[in-house]
């Protein structure tokens, strides 16, 4: 499964979407990403086994628009032991392996569910694959 954010284009066509077979794969690696450089930076496109998914429980489902989210995910991923690999042997570099079209006007949903910026790297233990509830239209 690739978790791609719709607004993070890819312009280097060395990048790989290749299996994770060992562990998630984050193409959009901090130094790759033309804006999040820090360390524990899970976001934009992470490759990931459905069986790694499983395993984490998937995503919080207390998230809502945009944002933070993945911050949480990267926590289940350090908790269930999974290393994260990034690409190697990439020769652009922040400004050119990636189109970042993020429209800045729209700001997080942060009012709607709770102050997610305040909770984001604490690890969610009630929501995920086991809690969603879903009904097909």
């Amino acid at each position: 499964m690739a978790m791609h954010d719709i607004d993070l284009l890819p312009l280097n066509p060395d990048l790989s979407y290749r299996f994770p077979s060992d562990g998630p794969f984050h193409v959009s690696a901090p130094n790759l990403h033309p804006k999040y450089h820090y360390k524990t930076f899970v976001g934009g496109i992470l490759v990931i086994s459905g069986q790694h998914f499983e395993r984490v429980n998937g995503m919080s489902n207390n998230y809502w628009g945009w944002g933070l989210e993945d911050d949480e995910f990267y926590v289940r991923l350090k908790e269930a032991n999974l290393v994260v690999s990034r690409p190697e042997d990439i020769t652009t570099g922040i400004n050119d392996t990636f189109s970042h079209i993020h429209n800045p006007s729209r700001k997080r949903d942060t009012v709607r569910l709770f102050n997610q910026k305040e909770i984001t790297r604490k690890r969610d233990r009630k929501t995920g694959l086991n809690s969603v509830q879903f009904r097909l239209k």
